[in-house]
């Protein structure tokens, strides 16, 4: 599901190659949450002592979808027929960030002294997080990480690279 606002427009050229590679993959909806920070009323310049959009809303909790959930469950019992009694007792819905490249970012900001950035790992990060955190510990630390980040890094959304889509699609 993707909510279509100023920034998906704004950085829609960048998505391309992953939209053509499954044109169907995404449910997209014109009208974000209220408070949402891509919504079309969200501010886009605030002042440095007020409060952001992304303070206002620190964490996307989206609403479960309850025909996904059926169909899960369905699925669920038709692999494991011996769990055919079982039923789902809660269901969760979250946000997933994802990358233009379906690559994640891991990278230090050239243009702000000390910030650093590690991001879009496309629902993967409960996996690769505690390998994420090694190597941003290392470049936060200013120790070689012992890997190639370079496809990782945040230029090549500005650089002129072309978008190659990772292997996840």
């Amino acid at each position: 599901m993707l909510y279509l606002g100023p920034d998906a427009f704004r950085h829609a050229t960048k998505y391309i190659p992953a939209l053509r590679n499954d044109p169907f993959g995404a449910r997209y909806f014109p009208f974000a949450p209220s408070g949402y920070p891509d919504g079309w009323s969200t501010p886009r310049d605030w002042a440095p002592d007020s409060q952001s959009p992304f303070e206002r809303m620190r964490v996307l909790d989206p609403a479960p979808q309850p025909a996904r959930l059926r169909s899960i469950e369905r699925n669920f019992k038709q692999l494991f027929p011996q769990f055919e009694q079982a039923r789902l007792k809660v269901g969760w819905g979250g946000m997933i960030d994802a990358m233009p490249d379906v690559v994640p970012v891991v990278d230090r900001v050239q243009a702000v002294g000390g910030l650093f950035v590690a991001t879009g790992m496309s629902g993967h990060g409960f996996g690769i997080g505690p390998g994420i955190g090694r190597v941003v510990s290392d470049m936060i630390q200013g120790n070689d990480p012992g890997h190639d980040l370079s496809r990782f890094r945040l230029s090549r959304f500005y650089d002129g690279s072309p978008v190659r889509l990772g292997p996840a699609l």
